[in-house]
């Protein structure tokens, strides 16, 4: 994590990905996420001003969970500009995306 906390400091824009799990990211996501509020609270480092998501999904509905923590966690709590969540369901994509995760 070290190692992520030194590019942090020098990026523009914060990108999230992940499979949506029980109506909500990855819970390797969710850790890095708990991660990064040591080094974010109270604010973003200064370039860090931007952050969008991507998730996928094998359903169109699954998404409300993981939109509610990027809401509240990202652009309400850390004040980052929303650049805007992008879903796919298409569940070939969703199945790459969940052996990706996998090999982590």
């Amino acid at each position: 994590m070290s190692e992520i906390y030194v590019l942090l400091r020098d990026a523009d824009m914060l990108v999230l990905a992940s499979p949506i799990y029980y109506h909500n990211v990855s819970g390797q996501l969710k850790c890095v996420i708990d991660r990064f509020y040591a080094l974010l609270y109270p604010k973003a480092p200064g370039r860090l001003k931007k952050v969008a998501m991507f998730l996928a999904s094998g359903d169109p509905d699954m998404y409300d969970g993981a939109k509610f923590s990027y809401d509240g966690d990202f652009l309400g709590y850390l004040g980052l500009e929303d650049m805007g969540i992008f879903t796919n369901h298409d569940k070939g994509v969703m199945e790459k995306i969940s052996e990706m995760v996998q090999r982590m």
